[in-house]
């Protein structure tokens, strides 16, 4: 069955119709779902602040870094001390690793350092050959010689 030229051309309309109407349903149902979340925003914010606040005002009162414990459900204070009292060990054992390991780490840098200089090429490049050298021309020494004692002068002609 052949189609005449208005039978074509209305086939084109209707496809292109299909096309726009969903391309406007897309566009109307996203409008509307951004007007739907834009306008819950506001009622949204103040419910979040409010159980925020909620959560704060009801939390306990805290004098350290240690957790706080709210005996809820089927535990007793005495369970709760324990574990309390297990994760402050453990506190203390990681500061007192990570002491350790650090001062291990600055003990073996030193040591590298100090082991891989050469104190007569030092004292070459500074020009010095012994400490006593130094301590000689310190400015800042507290010397006393007789050449520094005080000496008065008297003042002639009157």
């Amino acid at each position: 069955m052949a189609l005449n030229q208005d039978d074509r051309n209305s086939d084109v309309i209707a496809s292109g119709n299909i096309k726009n109407s969903a391309v406007i349903d897309f566009l109307g149902c996203s409008w509307r779902a951004t007007v739907r979340l834009i306008t819950g925003l506001p009622s949204r914010f103040v419910a979040f602040v409010k159980r925020k606040y909620k959560e704060f005002r009801n939390r306990p009162k805290r004098n350290d870094i240690s957790r706080v414990y709210v005996v809820v459900g089927y535990t007793t204070k005495k369970r709760v001390d324990e574990k309390f009292n297990a994760e402050r060990r453990m506190m203390i054992l990681r500061r007192g690793l990570l002491i350790l390991i650090f001062l291990l780490i600055v003990f073996i840098a030193i040591d590298r350092v100090t082991g891989s200089l050469n104190y007569g090429e030092l004292s070459q490049i500074f020009g010095i050959d012994s400490w006593k050298e130094v301590v000689e021309n310190d400015p800042f020494a507290d010397r006393t010689t007789e050449s520094t004692g005080i000496t008065t002068t008297e003042s002639s002609g009157n």
